[in-house]
């Protein structure tokens, strides 16, 4: 019972494709000469001007080629999206990197400023321009620090 059923649906299946195949499409037009297309009788108001028929089906060979290539082609797909998705990754890391190599730079330049600028207030004979210009580059420096840094 079970082995005919399958036999059953095995010619089935293979009957199916072979008559939607080969059914015709009806070319119609309408008033205005709007035009339709129809796989069964021409809708009410319109008359058939030409039966299109559509392509044979490929050979099953040229079919299961398809498939394969198909099935290759989302794995080729995937495999480029997890790439990318590597990819992206490892440039956030270095993104990051790079920002703590930066902050640790500018850090490193606020305090020699500052350490200098001790020194040079200990200094028996010191310019205020000079006192100035080193405020205003450790300001300059901060505020750096404070864009990349802090966000």
């Amino acid at each position: 019972m079970l082995r005919s059923i399958a036999q059953w649906a095995c010619a089935a299946a293979f009957i199916v494709p072979a008559t939607v195949a080969a059914q015709q499409i009806q070319r119609c037009e309408g008033a205005g000469g709007r035009v339709t297309y129809s796989n069964s009788d021409c809708p009410e108001g319109t008359k058939p001007v030409k039966a299109v028929q559509p392509p044979p089906a490929p050979p099953p060979d040229v079919q299961r080629a398809a498939r394969d290539q198909a099935a290759r082609d989302a794995q080729a797909a995937q495999q480029l999206a997890q790439q990318r998705k590597a990819e992206q990754a490892t440039a956030i890391q270095q993104q990051q990197n790079q920002r703590v190599a930066d902050c640790a730079y500018l850090r490193g330049e606020i305090d020699s400023i500052r350490r200098l600028r001790n020194a040079l207030v200990n200094r028996p004979y010191y310019s205020l321009d000079d006192l100035a210009q080193m405020d205003q580059h450790a300001t300059q420096l901060t505020a750096e620090y404070r864009r990349v840094c802090d966000s």
